[in-house]
């Protein structure tokens, strides 16, 4: 399963209403997949949700706790063909296509809260 960028955060940071439906999701992925650029898209939620909330520290440990989940970060080189004509394709954002491009090519879905990336790609994503 890939799984998005928020669905990770939410999780990790046990967001109040989304949090244990996502921690529980990704108990129950066979796999935890993302295109290589979901670090980049983490380490700035984590530190967006630390700001003020909590340590340096314990956002640090946070996202370090996080890169030992994924099974797989597929490299953005392999994908952003894909990535790039969806977006073209949709208006939508590249980044996010990126997920979809990464499910496409595994064969499998992108678990996602994106109400927007749900409604434009439904055969390639699975709400939380």
């Amino acid at each position: 399963m890939v799984v998005d960028t928020m669905v990770m955060a939410y999780a990790l940071l046990g967001v109040p209403d989304y949090g244990v439906a996502a921690a529980k999701a990704l108990r129950e992925a066979d796999e935890l997949l993302a295109p290589a650029s979901v670090e980049a898209e983490l380490l700035n939620v984590v530190w967006k949700w630390g700001r003020g909330r909590v340590s340096q520290e314990t956002a640090r440990v946070t996202f370090e706790y996080s890169t030992r989940l994924w099974t797989e970060l597929l490299p953005v080189a392999s994908i952003w063909p894909t990535a790039l004509e969806l977006a073209f394709a949709s208006g939508h954002s590249p980044y996010d296509t990126l997920f979809v491009a990464a499910a496409r090519l595994r064969q499998t879905k992108v678990l996602t809260y994106d109400e927007k990336m749900l409604s434009l790609f439904p055969n390639d994503t699975i709400r939380v």
